[in-house]
């Protein structure tokens, strides 16, 4: 069986002392790849230090909402340098943040969609953080006539996602459907096609329900197919070889 994780941080910090060890043990049990995502310019020289170390780490540079305080023009103007030519398969992790009330909405908009810009200038797909606004993300795509993406740990309504899908943008499910009260997610879950689902881990984040205070690791993308083959009532071997299709078309990899 080959897995891609399409979205662990395998740079933070918090692996520093065993990520070789964690990356190996991922590979033997399957996972093949991983994709990096970048969040800041400060981030990028460790984003791409992982992957010259790791044959299996792929990236994408890009400017998180989180940290919309920091980022300036220059950062844009440094994120459309390093694009050039970098190896990057993709832009992002970008998005919006509606969820945190303290991050400035106006700038978060401007930063996202001067990405949505160079992605679609530089013909690679965007790596997009949604929380609490899916739809004002999807308006930004529709306003650009660019679908090449994935939503990352999608949680929207089936209604949404049957918009999204529709053009072409896959959705990433992870760890938060491995909690058995997790039952919107689930019935979101039975209804997208595996054809457009990609799998993550965002490790070290969002830990499981049963490892609250613990580190994601790259190996627990196993238990994340594991449970939503479960959910579509398909072997765990089908789901993994339609999502690392899905994975490999979205990244060109």
């Amino acid at each position: 069986m080959e897995l891609i994780d399409s979205h662990i941080h395998l740079d933070d910090d918090r692996f520093n002392s065993d990520r070789a060890e964690l990356v190996k043990s991922a590979q033997t049990a399957g996972i093949s790849r991983f994709i990096v995502p970048a969040v800041s310019v400060n981030r990028f020289p460790a984003v791409l230090k992982t992957a010259k170390e790791y044959d299996s780490v792929s990236y994408t540079l890009g400017l998180h909402p989180y940290y919309i305080n920091e980022h300036s023009g220059t950062d844009l103007e440094f994120l459309a340098q390093s694009l050039h030519g970098s190896g990057a398969v993709g832009v992002g992790e970008c998005g919006l943040d509606y969820y945190l009330k303290d991050l400035d909405r106006d700038k978060q908009k401007l930063v996202f969609e001067a990405q949505v810009v160079l992605a679609k200038h530089f013909n690679l797909p965007l790596v997009l953080h949604v929380r609490g606004a899916i739809d004002e993300v999807f308006k930004t795509l529709k306003k650009h006539n660019y679908f090449n993406a994935m939503m990352h740990s999608f949680n929207g309504s089936v209604e949404q996602a049957k918009q999204i899908i529709a053009k072409g943008v896959y959705l990433g499910f992870g760890p938060a459907v491995c909690n058995p009260n997790a039952h919107k997610l689930k019935k979101l879950i039975e209804y997208v096609p595996i054809e457009c689902m990609v799998l993550e881990t965002d490790a070290p984040d969002q830990p499981f329900f049963d490892k609250s205070g613990q580190r994601n690791l790259p190996i627990d993308l196993l238990r994340v197919n594991q449970d939503i083959a479960a959910i579509k009532k398909v072997k765990p071997m089908i789901l993994a070889e339609q999502t690392t299709t899905n994975v490999n078309q979205l990244f060109n990899l």
